[in-house]
């Protein structure tokens, strides 16, 4: 039998490139937005909001994985059941309460996971601003500089969860959803992203494989993460290595 790293790598290879079937999806990402606009949310039995624009995304990723994803699992937050690799991991709207509330911060997230260590492709969109993090965009390295800025939860922010935050390295700006700070930071627009907020896997596949595609690292209750789970406990932060100690002990 051939060697199972070489099978994992064709496996890879063969997999249709996410990013270029997206693109023949995002007109309809439009369509839908523009039946929904903006919309009051019913509430989840999490207690979470839902719209009706998370659902009608929701049918669209769905429909596009099994057509175009023949054998991958579509686990998306508005309808989930087996969890099993491969797998998309699908976001309709991360950032449900920024699109309630017409603030242009939220995103479609997908992210197809290969298997159980976070290989595969990631797709970020942003419906509003138009823009686009992918697996097929420019990689970003580490530079060091006197100051870095990253981004946390509006949430989070008026909680006042980062009221004791002290740093004149490391500067903290509110932003709306995780994806969308993901794609950011895979982007090269800042530097981290920090959550003191629990996060599923929908809400941060996508991102945490663009991001380690930019060589950055995924953090969870002050480990390094190498494996998929479906929940993640905080502090989460995202960042390249050689910044990891000192945000680490800024908030352990």
């Amino acid at each position: 039998m051939e060697n199972w790293v070489d099978f994992v790598d064709k496996k890879l290879l063969l997999r249709p490139n996410l990013a270029r079937i997206m693109v023949d999806v995002i007109p309809q990402i439009h369509e839908l937005h523009a039946k929904h606009p903006s919309a009051p949310g019913n509430l989840k039995h999490d207690g979470t909001p839902v719209t009706s624009l998370d659902l009608a995304l929701s049918v669209l990723l769905e429909n596009m994985t099994k057509e175009r994803f023949p054998g991958v699992i579509a686990y998306s937050e508005e309808n989930f059941s087996e969890w099993n690799f491969p797998l998309m991991a699908i976001d309709p709207i991360d950032g449900t309460k920024e699109y309630i509330q017409n603030r242009p911060e939220w995103a479609v997230s997908v992210g197809l996971l290969e298997n159980d260590q976070f290989d595969g492709q990631g797709w970020i969109y942003n419906p509003l601003t138009k823009e686009l993090f992918s697996s097929d965009q420019q990689t970003f390295q580490h530079v060091n500089k006197s100051q870095y800025y990253g981004e946390v939860s509006h949430s989070e922010w008026n909680n006042g969860f980062y009221e004791d935050f002290q740093s004149s390295k490391f500067v903290l700006t509110p932003k709306g959803s995780i994806a969308y700070k993901l794609g950011r930071l895979s982007g090269g627009k800042i530097d981290f992203v920090v959550s003191l907020a629990p996060k599923n896997i929908w809400d941060i596949a996508a991102g945490t494989l663009l991001c380690h595609q930019s060589g950055m690292k995924f953090y969870s209750e002050g480990k390094e993460v190498t494996e998929v789970k479906q929940y993640y406990r905080p502090p989460l932060i995202w960042c390249h290595e050689a910044l990891s100690s000192e945000l680490l002990n800024l908030f352990s």
